[in-house]
């Protein structure tokens, strides 16, 4: 193959894997970027030092306060400023002999602390407390005495209740007066289930959960439900591949009859697609973090439905999506066929309906230990249902494609009401980087099934590089002021929903296409719309399908320059360069009443330094990239070529193999010898007739400078003999 092919081929191997990445579809730019720092926060760290982890995790919120757990503490903390109330702590660290336990396992001194996973408030009013307690995980309850909470005189054993370790993903939920968690019951964390006293599911059963990584749980009805990812058992013979599931159980199973009192006898679990359709879809298997259940409007109808995040494999294309789920259709799925596999090397396929026992395996009934052993056998060995449940609007609500990354969490304010009366799901997403995106699903409000996310804000909350673990929207108790906590292992920040005050035009206000946002023709500010909801309509406009509305005023400075993001950007720039118009600083956004005084200052200042900035689009930027990138391939294989021919060796055999070496050096002796030259030595390749060993031309070596006297004294034993054309047997004679 010459060179030139190779370099074509080359190029356009680069250029197919970079259209594909260019094929997906491209990530939507948000309204408006915020910078760590550059809006308002409240933070709460703890106790532990910059080193250490908290492990944060939100307990239970009740009234103006949540319940956080932490490393050997449970805060409660202020919904208004994030302020503990210190009289209202609970500090919980391990025994000395349980932490020179763990130490004596194996474990590092950060991990033989009390993190605290579990908490819940029961019936009694009374706080239910799960920590890991040095790998040796313990409940405790705590009785609130007059606002002083005391510890229950004797604890109770936690594996089952409470991971091992704050790094094990379980969940926990209360609900009925029974607490079901999902969680792992051994040291290593190698024995997952699902548990509700005395109920679990089957120990090393592949087939109900199979290395799972649970991610919440919810109640619905009569029903628990767990989400989670897991090994595909369905898709062993053909591999591995992680599937994102959602099981159920009855609250009122109370397990089966016989040896299966404490066993399930309603767990069942089905598959969560999420995938961008087409003939082959791209599907987004694992996930990450759910939504509460979501009541509203969708598509002129009434539903429940579901948020998740899911996340694709660490080894593939870099994309999250963000899916939603009917929840009449997540049921559903679990009235239609199971799904079986009838050999170890069969397909798995549906089982057929006259193969299925009545009672159906895994319904709810008054009293499951009554059930006959056939069901609960069935139900055992066919938890799994045949039927995914589809992704609500065919197609996720928004995606994000990204090598650095992913989303990681998700909360979701619902039905918040515009201007015009529509509803819309606002949809709060944490990233791995400690970003918080703000997203906007149009299609909850009502007017269509087809999806369309609009990006309002992206936000540094936390340090870059910090995960955010969770979201959580908190409100008062009179509901007029909600919050967005952030949850990360190091602290805990507090951020408003909404930035309407940033934006001082009524052109900004209506573009950023808030529901939260809508300008004040009175005011003439952009203002929360649902503090002032009561306030006439026609005072306000905003425009939640379309960036713009006619309603809006010319405004004085649109000479100046376009309330744009990266014209924004442009002025942040100028002035932080130093330049100043009379000892004031002329910015729009920092100082709104400086506008019309400092507008020819502006102008003039943009001017100047039009031909410094220069702010390309993403599009721009990619190509450019791409264009450089083939470049500079294809530059460094030029040179390398042009220099190993520069500094090849011409001498033709040290370049050649070392066996083809060998047979050109014979071929030139032996065209030597029949040139007749006298006393011309025979090649060194040649065998010697007398040579005993194998023949072989190659390897076989024979001097006739070192032939022995035993050896011509044997040449009349020779099977073999020399002459000028072949080399022939020799006829023996056997007296």
């Amino acid at each position: 193959m010459s060179s030139s092919s190779l370099y074509q081929q080359i190029y356009v191997q680069v250029l197919l894997t970079s259209l594909q990445v260019l094929a997906w579809s491209p990530n939507p730019v948000p309204k408006h970027v915020f910078k760590y720092d550059q809006f308002e926060s409240q933070h709460f760290y703890g106790n532990s030092s910059e080193k250490d982890n908290d492990y944060f995790k939100i307990l239970h919120q009740e009234y103006n306060s949540v319940l956080v757990g932490a490393r050997n503490t449970v805060y409660n903390i202020s919904v208004h400023n994030l302020s503990e109330l210190a009289s209202q702590r609970i500090s919980w660290a391990p025994s000395g002999a349980h932490r020179e336990l763990c130490l004596l396992k194996g474990k590092s001194e950060d991990d033989c602390h009390n993190y605290i996973r579990v908490g819940a408030k029961l019936e009694d009013n009374s706080l239910l407390v799960c920590g890991t307690n040095a790998y040796r995980p313990l409940c405790r309850k705590y009785k609130n005495q007059d606002g002083t909470l005391t510890p229950a005189d004797k604890d109770i054993e936690g594996p089952g209740r409470c991971p091992f370790s704050p790094s094990h993903n379980s969940t926990a939920l209360f609900t009925d007066g029974h607490l079901y968690t999902a969680t792992v019951a051994d040291f290593s964390g190698g024995e997952p289930l699902i548990y509700r006293e005395p109920q679990r599911t089957e120990r090393s059963d592949l087939k109900q959960l199979n290395d799972p990584s649970f991610v919440s749980s919810l109640s619905y009805g009569n029903y628990v439900l767990f989400f989670f990812r897991e090994a595909a058992v369905e898709y062993i013979n053909c591999g591995k591949a992680v599937y994102s599931r959602v099981a159920r159980v009855c609250k009122s199973d109370k397990g089966g009859p016989h040896q299966f009192w404490d066993r399930w006898t309603t767990f069942l679990k089905s598959r969560l697609n999420c995938s961008m359709p087409g003939e082959y879809p791209f599907y987004f298997d694992e996930i990450q973090a759910t939504s509460d259940v979501v009541q509203g409007e969708y598509g002129g109808a009434y539903d429940d439905i579901i948020y998740g995040v899911f996340n694709t494999p660490v080894n593939s294309i870099g994309g999250s999506a963000i899916c939603a789920f009917s929840m009449r259709q997540l049921m559903d799925t679990f009235d239609g066929p199971f799904k079986e596999q009838d050999g170890m090397n069969a397909n798995w396929l549906p089982v057929p309906h006259s193969k299925v026992p009545e009672p159906r395996p895994g319904a709810c009934v008054n009293d499951s230990r009554t059930l006959p052993d056939f069901t609960v056998n069935f139900v055992k060995t066919h938890s799994l249902m045949n039927n995914a449940v589809p992704s609500y609007f065919s197609h996720p609500v928004s995606i994000k494609v990204s090598w650095t990354s992913k989303f990681s969490s998700i909360a979701v304010d619902p039905q918040v009401r515009a201007l015009s009366g529509t509803t819309y799901d606002v949809i709060f997403v944490g990233t791995e980087d400690g970003k918080v995106v703000k997203i906007v699903n149009v299609a909850s409000g009502g007017v269509g099934t087809q999806t369309r996310a609009l990006v309002i804000e992206e936000l540094q909350v936390l340090p870059p590089g910090t995960p955010v673990q969770s979201l959580s929207i908190v409100r008062t108790v009179s509901q007029n002021h909600a919050k967005l906590l952030v949850v990360s292992n190091k602290q805990l920040t507090h951020i408003a929903l909404h930035r309407c005050k940033v934006f001082s035009t009524c052109a900004d206000c209506v573009n950023l296409q808030d529901p939260y946002c809508a300008w004040d023709t009175k005011l003439r500010k952009c203002v929360p719309y649902q503090e002032r909801s009561a306030l006439p309509a026609a005072q306000f406009v905003q425009n939640i399908l379309k960036p713009a509305s006619a309603q809006c005023p010319e405004d004085s400075s649109s000479d100046v320059r376009e309330l744009t993001d990266e014209q924004n950007e442009i002025d942040n720039r100028i002035l932080d360069s130093g330049s100043e118009s009379d000892g004031k600083e002329c910015a729009p956004t920092k100082c709104p009443s400086c506008v019309g005084q400092c507008a020819d200052s502006l102008a003039s200042q943009a001017a100047s330094q039009q031909d410094k900035i220069v702010i390309y689009t993403g599009n721009t930027l990619g190509l450019t990239v791409l264009t450089s990138v083939l470049l500079t391939l294809l530059i460094g294989f030029t040179a390398g070529y042009l220099c190993s021919r520069y500094v090849r060796n011409d001498t033709y055999t040290n370049i050649m193999p070392f066996h083809a070496r060998q047979q050109l050096n014979r071929l030139d002796n032996s065209s030597n010898l029949e040139s007749g030259a006298a006393g011309t030595v025979a090649s060194s390749w040649t065998s010697h007739p007398n040579n005993k060993n194998t023949l072989n031309l190659v390897m076989n070596v024979c001097h006739e400078t070192e032939r022995s006297p035993k050896n011509d004294l044997n040449e009349k034993n020779s099977t073999l003999e020399n002459s000028k054309n072949t080399l022939q047997k020799v006829k023996k004679t056997y007296i």
